[in-house]
């Protein structure tokens, strides 16, 4: 028959395969979910809840002027404006200062449990037992653990971890390894059979809130500080966070004082130098008022302004009267016969002349016209207006007298106030410079004290540095153990374990289980699988045998109709393996066996000189000569060898007979081929148990009396790389018309081993095992 040509296979993954495996180890998978989520409930049960407290601070961007009575100067104050700031005063809430005084005020070095049989209880707040460390003779230490026992009235006993007992009484102070403690009791409350106290070193207490204090900033531009701590007593964490929120406020308190007394201080001192100073500018302005006669240098340069011009005006108006006077004075040197102007705006006195002195002329000049000048009354009135114009010359004069002296007196105003006005600006700068001066400091003498009533009103007003937006308060759910993550959890790792182990098992498996093995490897057929047998099980085809081994040996038997050559002559089955162990022997028994059943001639030779283990199936005769004798006897008849099989008289068998040191030289004689030639016409089908390849070549010399070669691998044992050593065997041309046979192929392995139901529509009896053996039969 043509030999099958080998191509390489392309790996595809087998999802159904892969599957497969891992549920055929459901009972793994369900006893590890079961210890998983039985572990889970146990801790969930045993384990302490842990609770998050939080608490939340809203800052001012920047707060009002209490803050600094010199912040109008510098601009400064504890008001935050950014985020780097706010980052700052977090690193102000976890500090160690300001959680040592937490830790003191709230006692945090001194933990107090009801102990359980399991787990202890935390106790917080009110306590039946109170202890206070007065001072500490160890500077460090972690912590000192003691159980209070033997309660009696006001005395008990304090027990350490390594049993050392010290007796106290209730108020005294007592002495222990690390410090003086004075232990206090509350008789209204119940004292537990187990009462434990833990005494702490602060700086512990304090590392360890530096670890559990949480600061978070959910929104920098709202100005928000959340404060948060996770622990198994919810009161506590509270009480912790309160009073950090508290030793904040109050830290910057005394921050803001202590920068309150100093701006006092400094203010003061300013005070006084610059009341000095003002002193010295108010004095320096007063000397130079004295010594310029100045009140108001404005005012006084607007005056001697105002005085120029109206002197100016007064003297153009005498000097308009000078000249009036002159030109009246001229009028006034004529004769008698003419008129003198009148109502010129001059002295009444001298109108009131002048107007006379014009009557009387042209009083005259009438008469004139009816006498002459003789005329006594013509005389009189040429007299009265002579002495007239005499009194008019004399008040002439005296009114030019005036006015002239008038005149100088205005030049000299006038020339004073120029002198005034030609002072005012360099006068003004002086005094400008002294006024500014004596402003400047005016304004920093009240600015100060200002300030001062300021920081007065500072130091009264108690301003928190923080808002408290929420106060400490605790969630209802605890953060852990968390029930709703932890049974999912394990749930999902009591798959995972069993999941991984077997996918590390599987993956370093590198043996055959099934066909789809052997079809991923080679391009060779697979004839049939051999179901796995128990030890109770016959290992034996028998007559009438409805079991599924008889049922697999047929399978066998049909397919082999399809590998065999038609031939007149008996079909010679080569049957061989790569290892010992894989099941070849029990092959070619139960084949030539099943052969036998249906009525055919069927020869077994044991061919596997080296290690013969037919007989293990079949009671060999005692001193019956083998295969050995006839290959190297020519004498040895082949009569002599044949030996029929108890189990079935139409099988007969030909022992592979004494072990010889040279088989391999035997094999390769020749005479081998010989015997199978004369057995060929006396048998339908005969059966070589061969030895295996791997170990030796004699198989490899009597293969090519084989029709066809079935290639035993065992499921679970042969590994993969002998598929690869039969591929090349047949691309050798070693072996021909190589097809496999699976043996010991497991019952339970749907999908992933032996699936197929023999013997169907039979009644067969099987063995019934425990339901413990069978979810761990691997």
């Amino acid at each position: 028959m043509q030999q099958i040509e080998l191509q390489p296979k392309e790996e595809k993954l087998n999802l159904k395969k892969a599957i497969s495996k891992y549920l055929y180890k459901w009972p793994w998978f369900v006893a590890s979910i079961i210890i998983c989520v039985a572990v889970a409930f146990i801790y969930l049960r045993y384990s302490i809840p842990k609770y998050q407290s939080k608490t939340t601070l809203k800052f001012d961007k920047k707060q009002n002027d209490l803050t600094s009575a010199l912040a109008d100067l510098d601009n400064l104050g504890i008001g935050l404006g950014n985020s780097d700031e706010l980052k700052g005063e977090a690193a102000i809430v976890n500090s160690r200062p300001l959680l040592m005084q937490v830790v003191k005020n709230l006692n945090l070095n001194v933990e107090y449990f009801t102990a359980g049989d399991i787990k202890d209880s935390q106790l917080f707040g009110k306590t039946p037992i109170v202890a206070k460390v007065l001072d500490y003779a160890k500077e460090k230490f972690t912590k000192v653990e003691y159980t209070l026992k033997d309660v009696k009235g006001d005395q008990f006993i304090l027990q350490s971890v390594n049993k050392k007992e010290i007796s106290g009484k209730f108020n005294v102070p007592l002495k222990l390894e690390f410090g003086t403690v004075i232990l206090q009791r509350d008789f209204a409350l119940a004292l537990g059979p187990k009462y434990k106290i833990i005494f702490w070193s602060p700086i512990e207490r304090v590392k360890k809130l530096e670890k559990i204090v949480q600061i978070n900033i959910p929104d920098e531009k709202a100005m928000l500080m959340e404060i948060s701590m996770t622990g198994s007593v919810p009161e506590k964490s509270e009480a912790i966070l309160n009073e950090i929120t508290k030793q904040y406020n109050l830290d910057g308190q005394r921050d803001k004082n202590l920068q309150a007394q100093n701006t006092q201080e400094f203010i003061d001192k300013r005070l006084e130098v610059i009341t000095k100073d003002l002193s010295g500018v108010e004095n320096q302005k007063e000397d130079f008022q004295n010594r310029n006669r100045i009140v108001d240098i404005q005012a006084q340069a607007e005056l001697a302004l105002q005085n120029t011009s109206d002197n100016t005006k007064a003297l153009l108006q005498q000097q308009a009267q000078l000249d009036l006077l002159n030109s009246l004075s001229t009028e006034a040197s004529k004769g008698n016969n003419q008129l003198m102007p009148s109502n010129l705006g001059l002295n009444p006195s001298l109108e009131q002349t002048i107007s006379q002195y014009n009557s009387l002329i042209i009083s005259r000049n009438k008469t004139l016209k009816q006498a002459t000048n003789e005329n006594p009354a013509i005389i009189e009135m040429n007299k009265e207006i002579a002495s007239l114009k005499e009194v008019i010359r004399d008040n002439i004069r005296e009114q030019k007298q005036t006015v002239q002296t008038g005149i100088s007196q205005l030049q000299n105003q006038i020339k004073t106030s120029n002198d005034a006005i030609e002072k005012v600006p360099g006068q003004s700068k002086v005094y400008r410079g002294i006024e500014r001066q004596q402003n400047l400091k005016e304004q920093l003498f009240l600015f100060l004290l200002q300030k001062r009533e300021e920081n007065a009103i500072n130091l009264s007003v108690d301003v928190p540095k923080a808002k408290i937006v929420n106060p400490a308060f605790t969630e209802d759910t605890p953060v852990s153990p968390k029930k709703e993550i932890i049974l999912p959890g394990a749930l999902l790792l009591g798959v995972l374990i069993p999941f991984a182990i077997f996918y590390l098992l599987f993956l370093l498996d590198d043996k055959i289980y099934s066909r789809e093995d052997i079809k991923e490897r080679s391009g060779l057929g697979v004839l049939v699988d051999i179901p796995s047998l128990t030890d109770t099980e016959n290992h034996l085809v028998q007559k009438n045998d409805f079991s599924e081994l008889a049922e697999a040996f047929r399978v066998l038997v049909s397919n082999l109709k399809f590998v065999l050559p038609v031939k007149d002559s008996a079909k010679v089955i080569l049957v061989t393996s790569s290892v010992k162990g894989e099941g070849k022997t029990m092959v070619s028994v139960n084949l030539a066996l099943t052969i036998a059943n249906k009525n055919a001639r069927a020869l077994l030779i044991g061919s596997d000189i080296r290690n013969p283990q037919i007989q293990r199936y079949d009671s060999e005769p005692v001193k019956r000569k083998g295969l050995t004798e006839f290959l190297y006897d020519e004498s040895v008849n082949v009569d002599e060898l044949v030996h029929t099989s108890t189990t079935n008289p139409s099988c007969d068998v030909i022992y592979a007979g004494a072990i010889p040191p040279n088989p391999q030289e035997l094999l390769s004689n020749g005479r081998y081929q010989k015997l199978i030639e004369q057995m060929s016409s006396r048998y339908t089908y005969i059966i070589i148990d061969s030895a295996p390849l791997m170990l030796v070549s004699d198989t490899l010399s009597i293969a090519d009396t084989a029709d066809a070669t079935l290639y035993v691998v065992r499921s679970g044992v042969s590994k993969n790389i002998l598929i690869d050593f039969a591929n090349d065997l047949v691309k050798d041309s070693k072996l021909s018309n190589v097809s496999f046979v699976i043996n010991d192929v497991s019952r339970r392995a749907g999908g992933y081993g032996y699936n197929y139901s023999y013997g169907y529509g039979y009644s067969q009896t099987k063995a019934k095992k425990s339901w413990w053996s069978k979810i761990f039969k691997s």
